[in-house]
């Protein structure tokens, strides 16, 4: 913790500017952590998907993981009340381990 002096009036504008810069900066943070966490994207056509340079695509390489060789990985699927979910029954919000030790968090639909 910073104790400023207010000895005269520029340290006092001085403790202002940082607390403005404080302020904002902890504004931009919240803005930040509610994007990654309260998201949900719209629905997409697959021709809003496929438009564009197949280069500046992202690719999620844990798509399918009813499919092999990433199904025979899966360890278990828990639904976001933490129940237990059967691999074809997988959709909303679910966290899937995998025997490799990673977890997989997210959105799945059909």
């Amino acid at each position: 913790m910073a104790i400023i002096a207010e000895s005269n009036n520029s340290d006092e504008i001085c403790a202002e500017n940082i607390a403005i810069k404080v302020s904002e900066w902890i504004k931009k943070c919240q803005k930040t952590i509610d994007f990654v966490h309260n998201y949900e994207p719209s629905e997409m056509s697959v021709l809003e998907a496929l438009h564009g340079h197949p280069n500046l695509k992202i690719n999620d390489p844990y798509e399918n993981i009813s499919e092999v060789p990433l199904s025979k990985k899966v360890e278990s699927i828990e639904s976001q009340n933490e129940k237990s979910v059967s691999r074809m029954d997988i959709s909303g919000k679910a966290t899937v381990k995998l025997t490799t030790g990673e977890e997989l968090f997210g959105r799945w639909v059909e």
